[in-house]
């Protein structure tokens, strides 16, 4: 019996292709907030950096990390082709509690909702530590209702109950993700269901 593949190479497949997340432009959710978004900003599981480089275009100063080498080599081109300087590292997100940097904003735009367990504990206190105090978390993540499809995703109370020690939830809203062309039969109309939740940390 051959064993489970492990995320990074679940993950590294997925970009060898078009995977069913890459829509080539941020989430609706994050350009409606962007005007609440401050330097400097980390986007987290930037994959291919698609709000990476639109809050760049925006004049932010952005740092976007994934651990997958080829989405990170994609995203690197794509600010390239626009002229934009965009930091984009190779970078485990399971290792931000580690990090030295610190930042006024961070971008979460579908990695949250893949960890269950210990180590969304252990991804929630990364993003504490890497993010400043009064500073804020922009999260959208799968309901539970869409865990069929792949990702653990999450209830609203459980957004609440991951975030309940080091920060303060102020919003949840219910919205419909968008997802490539090729994958929109696979999901319920209107896209995926999802959470946009805008997270402030305490302090």
């Amino acid at each position: 019996m051959s064993e489970e593949a492990s995320p990074h190479t679940r993950f590294s497949e997925a970009y060898a292709g078009v995977p069913p997340w890459e829509i080539g432009k941020p989430q609706r959710p994050f350009v409606a907030v962007a005007d609440q978004v401050t330097s400097p900003v980390l986007d987290a599981g930037c994959g291919t950096g698609n709000a990476s480089v639109f809050f760049a275009a925006r004049g932010h100063q952005v740092t976007g990390i994934d651990f997958v080498e080829e989405a990170i080599r994609q995203a690197r081109s794509k600010a390239a082709e626009r002229g934009l300087a965009v930091e984009f590292l190779i970078k485990d997100a399971m290792t931000l509690n580690t990090w030295d940097r610190r930042f006024r904003s961070v971008i979460d735009s579908g990695l949250f909702h893949v960890f269950v367990g210990a180590e969304r504990q252990r991804y929630v206190k990364g993003l504490a530590h890497v993010t400043v105090p009064g500073g804020r978390l922009f999260l959208l993540s799968f309901t539970d209702e869409e865990r069929d499809r792949g990702p653990a995703g999450a209830s609203r109370q459980g957004i609440y109950d991951a975030f309940a020690d080091d920060w303060i939830v102020e919003s949840v809203e219910f919205v419909h993700g968008e997802v490539s062309a090729g994958f929109v039969a696979d999901f319920p109309e209107g896209g995926p269901r999802m959470w946009f939740a805008i997270i402030r940390r305490k302090g």
